[in-house]
């Protein structure tokens, strides 16, 4: 365990050409990083003609904040070499907003979210054009932004069919004269060319929250927009589900396909243990199972997902993201000592990721095996993030992961052992200034 968050863990290595490969990478990158950053050097446009190249957005936080130090350009663009895990910077682009963090992409669109403290938020569209000569990937201005409608907006995601965008906000809401202060979920309508329509609705988390843990629960706080598809390909609508950290609950809403928002006439809420903090969640690839990551308690709940109807059950099973032994109380601070950020499927759904926020100390990726038949893991593995506050990752192959630290600002690849599940450094990083989310355009 102290070897684990001194990030000295031994952890198992390929054998043959990877090794080799990682040793090298690691050389190479600070190589390419140096020049690209010096000079102002780009990744050519033939190393995007390889099919193995794979482009990555990643939103960053641009100002100093009460958690986090924010020193990133805006929007960031590298490529991931799959085969050598080598990471090359492409671009920056500053003309985005406050703190554009959060992403999400459908076809050749990327909607951008500003996390913004002071004033409301606001989601950017951009096309990703390609180049069919050499395969690159560049972004051009799309249509003029919205507003979020609150502050603090966290998280943004699109409908499967591209018709919806909704955006989750921490902070209050739209509200009238007199209504508790909340959390809030917006949702507008996407045009055929992926710019904005109407807004169809915008629905506040009450107060209270569950204050548990009143520090951090003393009001609702929506962290999320998960959205799943209702009925045989989405043909019934969409089903969004909020995690508010300060209720200690899952909100339910239904999406139908004319638009219509409402909070989901079976059940609207799923409660999560008190105190325990729901803040990001996923979908298993099967659509049969949905797993909550409880940032507060550092714990992932399973809930069963009923697809024709679009609720989650109770929760089915709660077990810990930590490794045997790692308790707050061998951490000298007034706040936990670990803290959940992202939770992502692979996607095979043999097995399911969490990042873990450490204080003071290098995060934790934390792997689980897949029960495909109940869905219920089975902790595999822990693995060091390679640096501090391990914020997001994302799935760039099926045997290669991109990790965003976002206090050491450093982007790392691992591969992925597609048996097991576990995580081996392929010996790349790069530089990246506060980096808060990753996507992978299809």
């Amino acid at each position: 365990l102290q070897a684990l968050r001194r990030g000295r863990l031994s952890v198992s290595r390929r054998l043959g050409l990877r090794t080799g490969v990682a040793a090298a990478t690691a050389t190479a990158t600070a190589s390419v990083w140096w020049l690209q950053h010096e000079f102002g050097l780009h990744s050519t446009a033939a190393a995007e003609e390889k099919s193995n190249v794979k482009t990555c957005f990643v939103g960053s936080y641009t100002q100093s904040l009460p958690w986090c130090d924010g020193k990133g350009r805006g929007l960031y663009q590298f490529t991931v070499d799959a085969e050598t895990g080598l990471i090359s910077f492409v671009d920056s682009f500053n003309d985005v907003g406050d703190n554009p963090t959060y992403l999400s992409t459908h076809r050749d669109s990327l909607y951008i979210v500003n996390e913004s403290y002071g004033k409301y938020g606001s989601i950017h569209h951009f096309y990703m054009r390609k180049d069919p000569k050499t395969g690159q990937i560049s972004l051009v201005q799309g249509h003029e932004g919205v507003s979020t409608c609150s502050q603090g907006s966290c998280h943004v995601a699109t409908t499967e069919d591209g018709k919806f965008i909704a955006v989750a906000n921490y902070e209050g809401g739209e509200r009238s004269q007199g209504q508790d202060s909340g959390a809030s979920l917006v949702v507008y309508e996407l045009r055929a060319d992926g710019s904005f329509g109407e807004k169809i609705g915008a629905v506040v988390h009450k107060g209270p929250g569950s204050n548990a843990k009143a520090q951090r629960q003393g009001e609702p706080h929506a962290h999320m927009a998960c959205i799943a598809p209702v009925g045989e390909n989405g043909k019934e609508g969409s089903a969004i589900f909020v995690p508010d950290l300060g209720l200690d609950q899952v909100k339910q809403y239904f999406l139908s396909p004319e638009g219509v928002l409402m909070p989901h006439p079976g059940r609207e809420e799923v409660a999560e243990a008190p105190g325990s903090g729901p803040r990001h969640m996923v979908i298993h690839p099967s659509g049969k199972f949905a797993y909550v990551a409880n940032e507060l308690t550092s714990t992932v709940s399973l809930h069963k997902y009923d697809s024709k109807v679009g609720t989650l059950s109770g929760v089915e099973q709660c077990l810990s993201t930590l490794p045997y032994g790692f308790t707050e109380d061998e951490v000298p601070v007034t706040d936990a000592a670990t803290t959940i950020a992202a939770i992502k499927a692979h996607p095979s759904g043999k097995h399911i990721y969490v990042s873990n926020r450490v204080v003071d100390g290098e995060g934790i990726l934390s792997v689980f095996k897949v029960n495909e038949t109940s869905g219920r893991l089975t902790a595999s593995g822990y693995h060091p993030s390679l640096g501090k506050t391990p914020r997001d990752f994302t799935v760039v192959r099926d045997d290669l992961m991109l990790v965003a630290n976002q206090d050491s600002d450093n982007l790392v690849t691992f591969w992925i052992d597609q048996d097991s599940g576990s995580l081996t450094p392929t010996g790349a990083k790069s530089h990246c200034a506060s980096p808060v989310c990753i996507v992978t355009p299809k």
